[in-house]
């Protein structure tokens, strides 16, 4: 790709020393997968602009900054790392739909962004057969993305978010969680019989460690499940590259598949009942006999003389 000569635009805002704690962390997170997206695309040769704009940049800074990477021949891709200070969001739709590979404009030709349609690859193999699926985080931007991969492909997803019950969960057979809230779901949540578990949650911690949705506690529950980090992260990134060879180099290329990995289905109630009757079988009872009772006692044990008593033995 280095021969067309193509460049990568990536746009960042810092945080501002005054700013909330979980916003400088979701800051921290955002320049890392950024750092990641300039790594990812050096790889295929598509040379890439990491754009780091200050706090107090105003919305015509912002704006100017992606109109110059629109008007740029040069540039094919466009990305504006999440989040964005409140102020400036209604100008990310300013990026050019043709430029924009990660979805994050209502014009862009891509339908969701490249976090959710890497969940929806991962989740693809393991939901051949109408399983239910819970999303938690379901109605923010990557969660929405996921929702919308599901319900294309015949899926009815169980939707839940802030002020849900998040105890819903175990019923299902898949979990999506999408909230980037360290350890919102523990053991109390995730069961065995779930045969994926997807995390997609990333966070610094103060420690350099980077914690997702499932807190450590949950991850060896579940027969499979995404680790943090090194999973959905990844992931998006195969999906960005995937769509900018696409775009420039092979339109005709063909969109990676995950194969999945081996589970075991849950029990229907009927199913699960005849295995508990097998596992434990109901007892042979001795039918009660008719007639009169009869006893083997000898004569002299009757009533205070019982054999062995203390009296018996005094003779």
């Amino acid at each position: 790709m280095a021969s067309l000569d193509k460049r990568a635009t990536i746009i960042r805002v810092e945080a501002a020393t005054h700013d909330p704690a979980d916003w400088k962390i979701r800051s921290d997170a955002s320049r890392i997968s950024a750092e990641q997206k300039v790594a990812n695309f050096t790889k295929i040769g598509l040379h890439t602009d990491h754009l780091v704009l200050p706090s107090h940049v105003t919305p015509a800074q912002f704006s100017a900054a992606i109109e110059s990477a629109n008007i740029s021949p040069a540039v094919t891709a466009i990305i504006v790392q999440q989040p964005v200070p409140a102020r400036l969001r209604q100008f990310v739709q300013g990026i050019a739909p043709h430029k924009d590979i990660d979805a994050l404009t209502e014009a862009s030709s891509r339908q969701v962004c490249a976090t959710a349609e890497g969940i929806w690859r991962v989740i693809r193999p393991f939901a051949q057969d109408a399983p239910s699926i819970a999303v938690v985080g379901a109605h923010g931007f990557v969660g929405r993305g996921v929702v919308s991969r599901l319900a294309e492909h015949g899926h009815k997803p169980r939707q839940l978010d802030l002020g849900d019950d998040l105890d819903a969960v175990r019923e299902a057979d898949i979990v999506v969680s999408v909230t980037g809230s360290p350890g919102i779901l523990g053991p109390e949540h995730i069961r065995p019989h779930h045969r994926l578990v997807v995390d997609s949650g990333f966070v610094p911690a103060p420690n350099g460690k980077v914690v997702g949705d499932i807190s450590p506690e949950a991850t060896k529950i579940p027969q499979n499940i995404t680790p943090v980090p090194g999973g959905i992260g990844p992931v998006e990134m195969a999906v960005l590259v995937e769509r900018a060879i696409q775009k420039e180099l092979q339109p005709e290329l063909e969109s990676w598949r995950y194969k999945g990995r081996p589970y075991q289905e849950r029990l229907s109630e009927v199913d699960a009942s005849r295995a508990a009757a097998l596992a434990f079988p109901t007892p042979t009872r001795v039918p009660r006999q008719e007639g009169p009772r009869t006893t083997n006692r000898p004569p002299y044990q009757q009533a205070g003389h019982e054999q062995g008593t203390d009296r018996d033995t005094q003779r």
